[in-house]
């Protein structure tokens, strides 16, 4: 995924969802959108319902005490 702000390549996260019963289960996630829409058009066809797209990107989190960087995907 491409930045707006910093012109730069984002990696990022995508997950499929349903939300069912005032529940959310996770249906699939992986970093690939390409695989992302091949599962959701093979759900679909198979289920005859649709799922929603998190796309998560990833973020630089900052470990003071042990003065290192972590990243997460939040």
């Amino acid at each position: 995924m491409l930045d707006v702000q910093t012109g730069e390549e984002v990696e990022t996260l995508y997950k499929m969802v349903q939300i069912k019963g005032g529940q959310r289960i996770e249906k699939f996630k992986t970093t690939d959108i390409k695989r992302v829409l091949r599962f959701h058009k093979w759900y679909v066809k198979k289920y005859h319902e649709g799922l929603l797209l998190e796309i998560l990107p990833i973020k630089k989190v900052y470990d003071w005490k042990e003065k290192k960087v972590n990243y997460s995907f939040e």
